[in-house]
Parts: structure tokens; C-alpha cells; sequence
């Protein structure tokens, strides 16, 4: 799965510089805020509506013949939980921050269908990903990174809310996948879906809905890092997180 993710240091021009089969607008938005521990949107109070914590990530979307970057709430509100967080009918929250891919029958859970279907597919480009080793106990972090892109651009479902103005927001979930061996040594069972290059970004955006199936698979092991983080990253939140050397240099590259 994926549960956390950064957003360090991104830049919409350097995103379309590496994407460079996709077709940007004429003026881009202003760069995604820069943070190391990026959660799924949640309640810091159960009770109390007020406490809602909004996270977004950057994202892509085809718009006619437009690829449009966006600020996307993350994760995804389908479109019968009116902009608000899905629950289930016995009052539990529904987890729709990432949606697996099923290899029989319908690709994706019922949740999601309406998307695929609509073809409304996203790009979310993040700086790297954190997963959790489940071997052990306390679970131990960390931060999966690659080692031959500047970031990572994972594909995934995209929804529409409209907020208490009316006006029509984005959402996202993150694709899974069945993990490389590289997860796999560190404790975990998915992946999210990573698009090795912009000719597959273009492809899961725009192709046919057979060709972006195709797409949906491991990313190489080759192509990924790993590194242990502090347990502090477990807090929803904290960017109070020392990075090990590897991250850290990513994080104050220009």
C-alpha cells in the first residue's frame, strides 16, 4: 500500500520537464507545498467535525488536450460522501487512500469503478513513499525512494467533490500493485503502481483502458532505494523528522 508519502522540493516545471509527453497549460500553479510526512486526509477528533485535517498531493489530469496540474485531496471521496471523508453503513471510515489492483473480474473494487470506467485516472508525483515493516513489532519505517528519476509519478483514480462552494474539487487514490523484491526485503506485501517514464505517463492518461492496464505492475528492482527513517514519521503531521543522509540531500537539492 501507500500511507505516507513526501513532497519535497517539487517543482511543476520540473515535473513537465521530466513528463515531457505530457501538454501543460499555458501558466502553471503555484509549486506544491514541500513536506516530508504526508498522510491521507483524517480527523484529529472523531467527534468533532471541526478537527478535519485536509492533505493533498500534486497531481495530473487529462483535460481535452490538456494535461492540468492540480493540488488533489488525497484520498479519494467518491462521489456519494459529499466532499466528506466515505464511512461505511456501520459508522466506520471506508480506507480509500489507495485502490488495489484485482487481477480477476473487475480491476478495481466497486468503490472505484465509476472512475476507471470514466476513465478519470491521475498521475500523483511524489518525492518518495514510506512503508512499514510488518515483520516486526513496533513496525519499523521507511522511505522508498528512486534511484533513476528525480521523483516518482504513481498512477491513480481520480473523483470530483464540490466543496461548501460549489465548485468541483479533485481527489485521488494511489493504485496497488503486488510488490519487487525490494518491499518485499523490507516487510511489505503492495507497492504503489509507478509509471517508469513519461511515455507511460502519457499512456495511463490518455491510452486505452487495455494499454493502462498493462502498465499496472512492479517497478523494477533496480530502480529502487530504501532507507530507514525515524519512528517519528509515524506521527500524522510531524516534519520535526531527521533524514538519513540519502534524503536529506534530496530534500536541499536545488
Amino acid at each position: 500500500m501507500c500511507g505516507k508519502a513526501s513532497v519535497s522540493h517539487l517543482s511543476w516545471k520540473e515535473i513537465f520537464a521530466w513528463a515531457n509527453s505530457l501538454t501543460p497549460p499555458e501558466h502553471l500553479p503555484p509549486d506544491p507545498a514541500s513536506r516530508v510526512n504526508v498522510s491521507p486526509s483524517r480527523l484529529r477528533r472523531k467527534s468533532d467535525p471541526d478537527s478535519m485535517e485536509w492533505e493533498t498531493l500534486p497531481a495530473v489530469m487529462a483535460d481535452n488536450g490538456l494535461d492540468v496540474p492540480t493540488e488533489a485531496t488525497w484520498p479519494f471521496l467518491p462521489h456519494w460522501s459529499g466532499g466528506r471523508l466515505p464511512m461505511m453503513k456501520d459508522g466506520r471510515l471506508l480506507s480509500t487512500a489507495n485502490a488495489r489492483l484485482r487481477r480477476e473480474a473487475e480491476p478495481f473494487a466497486p468503490t472505484f469503478m465509476t472512475a476507471w470506467n470514466r476513465d478519470r485516472r491521475a498521475v500523483v508525483f511524489v518525492s518518495w513513499f514510506y512503508e512499514f515493516d510488518r515483520r516486526v513489532h513496533p513496525q519499523v519505517p521507511w522511505a522508498v525512494f528512486p534511484l533513476d528519476r528525480p521523483f516518482w509519478a504513481m498512477a491513480g483514480l481520480a473523483s470530483f467533490s464540490k466543496g461548501d462552494d460549489g465548485v468541483p474539487r479533485p481527489s485521488v487514490a494511489i493504485i496497488t500493485v503486488e510488490p519487487n523484491e525490494v518491499l518485499t526485503s523490507v516487510g511489505h506485501h503492495r507497492s504503489p503502481a509507478l509509471l517508469p517514464d513519461p511515455g507511460a505517463v502519457r499512456t495511463w492518461l490518455r491510452g486505452d483502458r487495455n494499454a493502462a492496464l498493462e502498465l499496472l505492475h512492479a517497478a523494477d528492482n533496480e530502480t529502487m532505494g530504501v532507507e530507514e527513517v525515524p519512528m517519528g514519521i509515524k506521527i500524522p503531521g510531524n516534519e520535526n523528522i531527521e533524514l538519513p543522509p540519502t534524503l536529506a540531500q534530496r530534500k536541499n537539492a536545488p
